[in-house]
This record gives C-alpha cells, sequence and structure tokens, in this order.
C-alpha cells in the first residue's frame, strides 16, 4: 500500500476542541419532535408512556460516528456521552409535544403570579418563593 492509500483510508478524525451539540441528519419526518433521553432510571420507560419512541431506521443520523454502533434496544439510535451516560434518540407527535409544552408554560406563569401577588401584597422589602 502507499501513503496515500493509508491516508484515504483512515477515518476523518474530529478535535475534542471542536465538538459540539448533536445534530440530528437525515429525513425527520415533520410530524414529530426530536430529543435525546438519557438512559437513567426509568425515563425511557417515562418518555415511551408520554407518548415517545425510540427512533429506528437508517434514514436519520446523528452528528456522532458512534451512534452506529450496535444497541441493546435493537436498532435505536443512541450516542454514549463522556460520563458514559447512554442517550436515545426519541420523538413525539408535534401536537403531544405542543400540549406539553403549553402544560408547562401554564404551570409556570400560575407560579410567576403567585409570587408577583406575595411580592405586592405589602410585604415590603421580602419575596418568598415556595
Amino acid at each position: 500500500m502507499t501513503k496515500e492509500t493509508i491516508k484515504s483510508a483512515r477515518v476523518a478524525r474530529k478535535p475534542l476542541t471542536q465538538r459540539g451539540p448533536q445534530a440530528i441528519a437525515g429525513t425527520k419526518d415533520s410530524d414529530f419532535e426530536y430529543r435525546f433521553v438519557n438512559d437513567t432510571g426509568s425515563r425511557i420507560h417515562n418518555f415511551q408512556t408520554a407518548g415517545y419512541e425510540l427512533v429506528t431506521g437508517d434514514d436519520i443520523s446523528v452528528g456522532d460516528n458512534r451512534v452506529s454502533d450496535a444497541s441493546d434496544l435493537g436498532s435505536a439510535k443512541r450516542v454514549i456521552s463522556n460520563d458514559g451516560t447512554t442517550s436515545y434518540l426519541m420523538r413525539v407527535k408535534k401536537e403531544w409535544y405542543a400540549e406539553d409544552q403549553a402544560t408547562k408554560a401554564a404551570a409556570l406563569a400560575e407560579q410567576e403570579s403567585a409570587m408577583k401577588q406575595e411580592a405586592t401584597a405589602g410585604m415590603y422589602g421580602k419575596l418568598k418563593i415556595s
């Protein structure tokens, strides 16, 4: 083999200083929202009961060459972080995602409203958050 053949057979290297967030590339279904979920405790199961599903198939890739490694859960897309935590790519229907976001926003608005009421209720100089 020549030096040129050896150089062309080498896998492209990405320096550690240039690692960024995981990018999802490929043909994503526009009816779904995608996210990575850490496989700690019962998080995967909790997300599945909330309507999320593991992303499988060859039409989606992730900006990490380790995503094509064999998976314990079939062909689910996964990445492994520096601390050894495995994260799986999951997706949920956009309408369910929007409902979840609206519920979270309503809860935050209620908390903010309660803080403002308590802060303006004559309690000069004190704000109590519980």
